[in-house]
Formats: C-alpha cells, structure tokens, sequence
C-alpha cells in the first residue's frame, strides 16, 4: 500500500518548545506531519527555511489556511453538528447569508466582516486557486490540518480540490498553520524583530496599530509601517508599491482570504512575505494573545501587559 503524504488517519501530537503551559491547558493539539514525521523534526526544518529567508532577502511568500480559507473554497458545512446545535447552525446560517448577500462571511472581530457577493464567489475562488498555485511553487502554504472540529469536516476535501488544480503540497512547501505564530511568539520573541523594518499590511484599525506598533519598537524593530486594506473585500485590493517609501525586511499581511491576492502583488519587495491573521491582534494586546493557542509563550503566559 502506498503511504500517504499527509495520513488523516494518523493525528500526531505538536510539541514544541516554550509552549508547554498553554500545550497543558488546551490538552495537546494534534495535526498532520508529512510521512508522519516527527512533530519537532518537522518545526527544525520550517525555522531553517524562514531564518534563511529572512537573511537571503528574496522575495518568498507564505499563506496560511483554516476554517476561513477551507469555507470560502468549500461553503459551509454542517455535518460535525448534532441534534438542535446543527439546526441553529443552519438557521443562523441562513440569517446571516440574507444579511450579507453571500453564503460566505469571516466575521470574528467587532467592526470586521469579509464577505463577497454571492454572484461573484465561483470566479474569486478560481483566481484564489490559482494565487495559491503560484504561493505552493515559489513560497510556502500552511493549512490547519487537524482533528478539530473547525477544519476535520473540509480538510480532505480542500486537500483534493488542491490537488485537483494542480496544487500540490510537497516536504519543501507544506508546514503547519501554527509554526508561524511559534517562530514570532515563541522563545525568540526578544530577538525575531531587532533592527528590522517591518510592513504591516492590514486594515485600518487606530487604536490596534498603535498598539501594535509600540510594541515591536519596544521589542526592538528599527521601523514600523503600514499600508491599509480594504475592510471587508481585499481580494479586491490593489496595492501600490509607490506609497511603500521605506523598504520592510519582513512583510506582515491580516487580510483573511484576501491575503492570497495580496501576497503575490509584494515580489518587488524582495522579502519575506507572511500571512500572518490574528498574529497583529495578539503583538498589539496580550490578553488577546491569551486568546488562541500557540500565540503566547511560558515567559509571558501570566503577564498582563507585554511590557
């Protein structure tokens, strides 16, 4: 029988350094190694890459996936509730799809919504698949496989619709959705920003940026930019270079789906390029940090502030 590049029979258990405490409260977190490589073995190899990209200044982009990127490709399934939990489901559901004029919408955080006309979704998600066709040949692509009830009911599905497109997932470009916030949460926090110039491309959320960056300055970032997103359709969104004066050695992007268009726009930069999500919600406030897993490391895990 052959073996299974990615097996979801075979869940392995995520150990890394530096997060047992959250590691503890959340019972462990189980994903897909390739060839089901050791789960350590498998980080080694994805912190070698990123330290070597971030010294080679070449342009090398990274998308990561979830529930988010599985629904938009997939629609919204169902099938892991039960009894009057799914009906209410279903039902909020169809609220919702009412209100916003599509079956797809992310909305997580107050004041943020992407969603895209119902009428335009089968061609956003053609040209999704091929961005993340060209990201999976030239960079990198992280998908949160794992036995959680969020991602178990598209992942199989998402994997063939990949490979279906010719998208395939390979030991040089698949890692772990997590790996990213671990390399720039994790033990070397203190060190990941020094001297950098670092783009923040995102929305426009004043309070949150300020906050955000603060903190990276504190954290010892030579400089702190933004370029602002479109709120609620950045699949749409067209960045111009011209108005990125100072040029970034790690680029940031928190733009949900859209992030896989926007990454691609960012080759002339010559850095890299990170879809990075919750990560700019967690560097602004620790007790959002304290929210997810995998965004808050031991030395800062009963902290209130991060300084």
């Amino acid at each position: 029988m052959k073996k299974l590049f990615i097996d979801f029979t075979k869940p392995q258990k995520m150990k890394i350094k530096g997060f047992d405490l959250i590691q503890k409260k959340i019972k462990g977190f189980y994903f897909y190694p390739p060839n089901n490589i050791d789960s350590k073995i498998w980080y080694s190899k994805f912190e070698k890459i990123i330290n070597t990209q971030l010294k080679k200044k070449i342009f090398f982009p990274i998308f990561r996936m979830s529930d988010g990127e599985f629904i938009f490709l997939l629609g919204r399934r169902f099938s892991h509730y039960v009894g009057f939990e799914k009906y209410l489901w279903i039902f909020q559901h169809i609220k919702r799809s009412l209100y916003y004029r599509s079956t797809f919408y992310s909305s997580r955080r107050k004041g943020y919504c992407e969603t895209y006309s119902i009428f335009k979704l089968n061609k956003l998600r053609k040209n999704f698949l091929k961005y993340l066709k060209k990201i999976s040949q030239i960079g990198m692509v992280c998908p949160n496989f794992s036995p959680d009830l969020l991602t178990k009911p598209y992942q199989e599905d998402v994997l063939k619709t990949l490979t279906e497109n010719k998208i395939f997932l390979n030991k040089y470009n698949y890692f772990a959705y997590y790996f990213i916030s671990v390399f720039f949460m994790g033990n070397k926090i203190n060190k990941i920003f020094l001297n950098k110039s670092i783009l923040f491309i995102t929305s426009d959320m004043p309070e949150r940026n300020k906050n955000l960056k603060n903190n990276l300055i504190r954290f010892g970032a030579k400089n702190v930019d933004f370029y602002f997103t479109s709120l609620n359709q950045p699949m749409y969104d067209f960045i111009d270079l011209k108005k990125i004066i100072r040029k970034p050695d790690l680029i940031f992007v928190a733009a949900g789906v859209g992030s896989s268009n926007i990454l691609l726009q960012l080759r002339k930069l010559k850095c890299l390029c990170i879809d990075c999500g919750f990560l700019v919600d967690a560097l602004s406030d620790i007790k959002l940090a304290k929210l997810r897993a995998f965004h808050l490391n031991d030395k800062y895990y009963y902290k209130k502030n991060w300084f």
